[in-house]
C-alpha cells in the first residue's frame, strides 16, 4: 500500500528549490524579452494562452492575444523593465509564481517620464514543462530613494 500512495504522489515530491530557480531565470529571460523586443511581444512569448492581466486603472483583461493588442499600440513609446526577485513553486512542481520591481519609461512631447512599481506573476508549467503566466499584476509604488522615508 505505501508503494501505490508513494507512487500515486511522486509529483508532490518535485525538486521546488531546483523549480524555483529554473522559474526565476525564466522570468529574468522574459524581463529581458522586454527590453530586447518590447513589452508586447515579450507578453506574447511568456503568457499561458489563456492568461489575465490585472493592472492599475483598467478592468481585467483575459487572454494573451487581447493583452498583446492592448500593449502594442503605442508600445514606441515606452520601455517596460523589470527585476525579478524571487520566487516559489508548488509541491506539485506545476504552479509557481514571481515578484518583483519595475520601472516604466515613457516618452512624451515634454521629455521621458519615469514610474515604478511592483508585480506578481502567477506561472503554470504547460504540457511541454515551459512555464507561462497565467496571471500579470501589477500596481505603482514611489520612487526607490522614498522607501527609507515611508520606514520613518
Amino acid at each position: 500500500m505505501a508503494a501505490v500512495v508513494s507512487a500515486c504522489s511522486g509529483r508532490d515530491n518535485a525538486d521546488t528549490t531546483t523549480e524555483e530557480q529554473r522559474l526565476l531565470q525564466t522570468d529574468r529571460h522574459f524581463a529581458a524579452a522586454s527590453v530586447q523586443h518590447g513589452a508586447a511581444e515579450a507578453f506574447r512569448m511568456y503568457l499561458d494562452e489563456d492568461a489575465t492581466m490585472f493592472s492599475r486603472g483598467r478592468h481585467p483583461v483575459h487572454g494573451r492575444d487581447a493583452i498583446y493588442d492592448i500593449m502594442k499600440p503605442g508600445e514606441d513609446g515606452y520601455v517596460l523593465k523589470w527585476t525579478p526577485r524571487a520566487a516559489d513553486v508548488a509541491r506539485s512542481g506545476d504552479m509557481g509564481w514571481t515578484w518583483g520591481e519595475y520601472t516604466l519609461a515613457a516618452k512624451g512631447g515634454g521629455g521621458e517620464s519615469l514610474s515604478w512599481g511592483k508585480y506578481v506573476n502567477v506561472w503554470k508549467k504547460n504540457a511541454d514543462g515551459e512555464w507561462k503566466v497565467v496571471a500579470d499584476i501589477g500596481n505603482d509604488s514611489p520612487p526607490p530613494d522614498s522607501a527609507s522615508k515611508e520606514a520613518r
